[in-house]
């Protein structure tokens, strides 16, 4: 592909992911019937979706901007935290549908926590979806921020960990954990490699 479309993707991607994130926790923290069944668990849990999948497309972007940047090891340590980063958007992608199911199925707040016990006792469902695999989004965006070279990579860095502390402290933190995310992210989009593409073998 020599398209700049995967660059064009992730310069939005860079703004729009910690957008919907705060949006999500804002509806979360203010709207009236936002945890339970309803128009405002459905819209925050879409916006939650979506900032998910354009987080998926800020790990590519990265991936791009370290594959440029770097050596043979950064570029090594970079396909790590990409495949880490992408298995922990596959987790909370699946995170988000799960609640967006059971939201709509669910007539009331009770049927809605008997619906989440149902899904959420099949083995394996609470590790890979809610408690383990979203962790792996963190640590890969965390490990491909570590992978490039410069002040605003480094204050990038400082400003995820910062955004990251803050929503595992409360959920009630979300704006301001997507409000660092935004700062962390909008000055990378200039760095984006034009027509830069993902490789098809181990660099």
């Amino acid at each position: 592909m020599t398209s700049n479309a995967p660059a064009r993707l992730a310069g939005i991607s860079f703004a729009a992911a910690p957008v919907l994130l705060i949006a999500y926790g804002s509806v979360r923290l203010l709207a009236e019937g936002s945890k339970e069944p309803g128009a405002a668990w459905t819209v925050g849990h879409l916006a939650f979706l979506f900032g998910v999948l354009f987080f998926g497309a800020i790990c590519a972007g990265v991936y791009r901007m370290a594959r440029a940047d770097g050596g043979p090891v950064r570029r090594r340590l970079a396909r790590a935290g990409f495949v880490a980063g992408l298995v922990g958007v596959a987790a909370a992608t699946a995170q988000a549908l799960i609640d967006l199911y059971v939201g709509l199925r669910a007539a009331d707040k009770p049927a809605m926590r008997e619906l989440f016990g149902q899904v959420q006792d099949v083995p394996g469902v609470m590790p890979a979806v809610y408690t383990v695999g979203p962790l792996f989004l963190y640590l890969g965006m965390i490990i491909l921020l570590a992978t490039l070279k410069g002040r605003d990579a480094v204050r990038a860095q400082a400003l995820f960990v910062l955004g990251t502390a803050a929503n595992a402290v409360s959920l009630d933190l979300l704006p301001l954990g997507g409000l660092c995310y935004l700062l962390a992210f909008v000055p990378l989009r200039r760095r984006t490699p034009p027509t830069a593409t993902l490789p098809t073998r181990p660099a």
